[in-house]
Formats: structure tokens, sequence, C-alpha cells
């Protein structure tokens, strides 16, 4: 099952975005793009589809496609001042990958 690793301070910020808006409640982990050393992940509200996992954390409702997460597996997502990291956990750990543009 999915799990995301965050923060209180994220979680903050993201409950602001969620009750600034109408409509789905949900916060969903999508890809956004490629790189060179994977995919870029985003954050959207959305609605719970039947092929998604989902996983709460205080009063956030992440989901995520089963496909993506059999692919990825558990994501951190982490607030940046104006904006959120969202990237597989074993990639937080490991760094970027083997790209040049990243330096390693």
């Amino acid at each position: 099952m999915l799990r995301v690793e965050t923060n209180p301070e994220t979680l903050v910020e993201i409950a602001k975005v969620v009750e600034a808006q109408e409509g789905p409640k949900n916060v969903r982990i999508f890809v956004a793009g490629y790189a060179c050393s994977g995919p870029s992940l985003g954050l959207a509200l959305d609605d719970v589809k039947e092929a998604d996992f989902s996983h709460k954390q205080g009063e956030i409702n992440f989901v995520m496609d089963k496909e993506l997460f059999e692919n990825l597996g558990d994501i951190k997502v982490e607030f940046v001042g104006n904006g959120y990291l969202v990237q597989p956990v074993e990639q937080a750990e490991g760094g970027c990958g083997s790209c040049s543009g990243c330096g390693h």
C-alpha cells in the first residue's frame, strides 16, 4: 500500500491549498514529465479512482495510481519555499540518478 513521507509544515501548506479550492479534496501524485533521472512528479487535486491507492496523513488524503506506485514505490513530499518536492523515497535517499545535469 502507498505510504507518503512528509512533515507537519508540508501538511499545513497542502491543507491551505485544499481548503482554498472547490471540488475534489484528494491530493493526487502524478507524473508531470520525464527527465534523464526518471519521472518528474507533481501534485494536483483530484477524485479517488478505482485504480488508486490512497494514504491519509492528518486531514490530507494522498492518492496515486496503483500501476505508478508499483513502478515507483513510496513517495516523499516536502514543501520547499514556493513549491513541493515530490519524489520516490528511494530516489530521495540515493540521489537524483546518473545524468550529467545534476552532477552525479
